[in-house]
């Protein structure tokens, strides 16, 4: 694509480029000036083909804002217009001159990126992206800091769909957004072999589909301990493939896949239905314990998962009370139907805990705009950083943890801390007064048979 819109008055820091031609396949965007998605669907596998054919790839990068709603709700609706227009010029002046840039709708963008070499470059485009966006800003007298989170979907390993491409990009997004601000996910990890990936992704993509991996999936629990009295208090439940040919996959390496591929119903159902099974077990070995089952954004934003939940319950003789929904994309602001659904899961008894906490997807002010959450899991990247030879960076984490802790414990949330690996850190969190702490410091996760030899060995 060419280019797009000349630069808003009073916005600087961007580079004006000529007006591209109206596409003969659906209307431009009035503010920015760049094509949508019908563009890049239908122009797309072109780029794709030639690309293919000439021995090279392509690379979707989808790109969500940082902090965009802030500016929009501090400094108005017409800053946040000029933002997005001094957004979208940088990304065509960044691309290259093959590149497709659309606007997504809202502060989300894409870039079809290509031909390139391999996954290297497409990790290279991101971090321009990233640069570029990230410049400073101003607009009429205000200085803004506009940060971006991207995901990158390569072809040919994440697949050759143009909208499997943007599914898969989309998902690492949300990846990168979970982390921090101003990061870039891929896909596939940047350390699997292309062509492992690429077999992995089409053979689960085909057991996917057919309903086999409904038939091998099994639920592993990680215990939790109260860090003061080493009682255990529950567990986590964690989803695996167990895959006839390719040995226990972990959810990291199905999960999306199945998101994206519009597969996740059935193996929502059927994982939930294994883990309510062993909650029985668990609370034979463990009395009073509580089961956490992570649940996706989608899953949240989905019609029905208060009734569902609540029937799958009551059908198996179980109190709501011992159960904990782990929200993996915790925002500080959800919409009010997400805010009503979470309102309804607590009034039944069912308790929430916002998953990664303290990263700066995370916000504190999420314990008091959402009632609901009775306890957080602080992110396992801090717990990790409370340790190690960099005492800066350690006495910068210590500090955050700290204020974690403080917040939670004021308003008489639990604070659970996940990835405790050695006795340094247990001695650590246990001195800023975490209340519950699990990993391998603790136990590996483990089937129920297993649990409950663990937790009678614990007891004696």
């Amino acid at each position: 694509m060419s280019a797009g819109p000349p630069a808003s008055a009073g916005a600087t820091g961007t580079a004006a480029a000529p007006e591209v031609p109206h596409a003969p396949d659906g209307p431009r965007d009035p503010l920015t000036g760049l094509p949508g998605r019908d563009h890049l669907l239908h122009h797309g596998p072109d780029v794709v083909d030639r690309a293919h054919a000439g021995g090279a790839r392509v690379a979707v990068l989808v790109l969500d804002l940082d902090g965009f709603k802030t500016i929009n709700d501090s400094a108005g609706h017409h800053v946040g217009d000029r933002v997005l227009d001094a957004v979208a010029q940088r990304l065509v002046a960044a691309s290259g001159p093959d590149d497709q840039v659309v606007r997504l709708g809202g502060d989300e963008f894409a870039v079809l990126a290509g031909p390139l070499d391999g996954r290297a470059d497409g990790a290279a485009r991101a971090r321009a992206l990233i640069e570029a966006v990230g410049d400073p800003l101003r607009v009429d007298d205000l200085a803004l800091s506009v940060g971006v989170s991207v995901g990158v979907a390569t072809s040919d390993v994440d697949g050759d769909d143009v909208d499997e491409l943007l599914r898969a990009a989309d998902q690492a997004m949300y990846a990168a957004k979970s982390a921090g601000t101003g990061l870039w996910r891929a896909s596939t990890p940047d350390d699997q072999p292309a062509d492992v990936a690429r077999r992995l992704t089409r053979r689960l993509s085909a057991d996917l589909a057919s309903g086999r991996a409904t038939d091998a999936l099994v639920v592993e629990h990680q215990p939790q301990v109260r860090l003061a009295t080493g009682e255990v208090v529950g567990f986590e439940a964690l989803a695996r493939w167990d895959h006839p040919a390719l040995g226990l996959l972990p959810a990291a390496q199905f999960v999306p896949l199945a998101e994206r591929s519009g597969l996740m119903g059935p193996l929502t159902s059927r994982l939930l239905d294994l883990a309510l099974d062993d909650l029985p077990g668990l609370l034979d070995a463990a009395p009073g314990s509580r089961l956490m089952l992570n649940v996706t954004r989608r899953h949240v934003l989905g019609h029905g998962l208060v009734d569902d939940l609540t029937a799958r319950v009551r059908r198996r003789g179980l109190a709501p009370e011992h159960i904990v929904l782990g929200i993996t994309e915790p925002v500080s602001r959800p919409p009010a139907g997400t805010l009503a659904t979470f309102d309804e899961l607590a009034r039944r008894g069912f308790e929430l805990s916002i998953c990664g906490f303290g990263t700066a997807r995370s916000s504190l002010t999420a314990l008091w705009a959402i009632p609901a959450v009775r306890e957080v899991t602080i992110d396992r990247g801090l717990v990790a950083g409370l340790t190690g030879d960099d005492e800066v960076e350690v006495a910068r984490v210590t500090r955050l943890v700290r204020a974690v802790v403080a917040a939670a414990t004021a308003l008489d949330v639990r604070v659970v801390a996940a990835g405790v690996e050695d006795d340094a850190t247990a001695a650590v969190l246990r001195e800023l007064g975490c209340d519950v702490v699990q990993g391998w410091w603790v136990a590996h996760p483990m089937r129920l048979p297993d649990v409950a030899k663990w937790c009678a060995a614990r007891s004696s």
